[in-house]
C-alpha cells in the first residue's frame, strides 16, 4: 500500500515539474486542462467509481475555478478510469489539489486502491474568447 501512495505521489510530482516546463509556452493564466488515467483491481473498480463521482460533486460544487470535472469509465476495460478535468488557470487546479476533499478522497482512498495512474496535461484548442471551451466537436 505504502508503495501505491508513494508512485502516486510520484506520478504528481512528475505532472507538476513537467508543468514547469509547459509555464514556460503558456501564462499562468490560460486553460489548464488534464487527463488523469487510473487503472484499478476490478474488485475495486465499483468502490473508485463511487469515490471518483463523489470528488466530481465536491469539486463542481466548490471550485468555481473548474469548467468540466468528467468521470469516464473505458469501454474496453472496466477496470480503467479516465477524469478529464479543465480549469480556468494552473492557478485554480492548484487550489483544486490543496482542497480538503481531494485528500481525503484521492490522497487518503483512491491512492490505496490504485494499481497504476498517468497523467497527461493537454492543451484546448478550440476557445471561446473568455477561456471557456466550446460546445462543438
Amino acid at each position: 500500500m505504502k508503495k501505491q501512495i508513494v508512485l502516486f505521489c510520484m506520478i504528481l510530482c512528475a505532472a507538476m515539474v513537467a508543468n514547469i516546463s509547459s509555464a514556460l509556452a503558456q501564462d499562468m493564466e490560460d486553460p489548464y486542462v488534464i487527463i488523469v488515467e487510473f487503472t484499478f483491481d476490478e474488485k475495486d473498480a465499483d468502490r473508485a467509481i463511487d469515490l471518483l463521482l463523489e470528488m466530481q460533486a465536491q469539486t463542481l460544487e466548490n471550485e468555481e475555478g473548474c469548467f468540466v470535472y468528467d468521470v469516464l469509465l473505458s469501454e474496453d476495460d472496466p477496470a480503467k478510469i479516465f477524469i478529464y478535468e479543465s480549469y480556468e488557470s494552473e492557478a485554480a487546479f492548484i487550489l483544486h489539489q490543496g482542497s480538503s476533499y481531494h485528500k481525503a478522497i484521492i490522497t487518503d482512498k483512491i491512492s490505496p486502491l490504485l494499481k497504476g495512474s498517468k497523467v497527461t496535461k493537454v492543451i484546448p484548442l478550440n476557445q471561446e474568447e473568455e477561456g471557456i471551451m466550446d460546445e462543438e466537436v
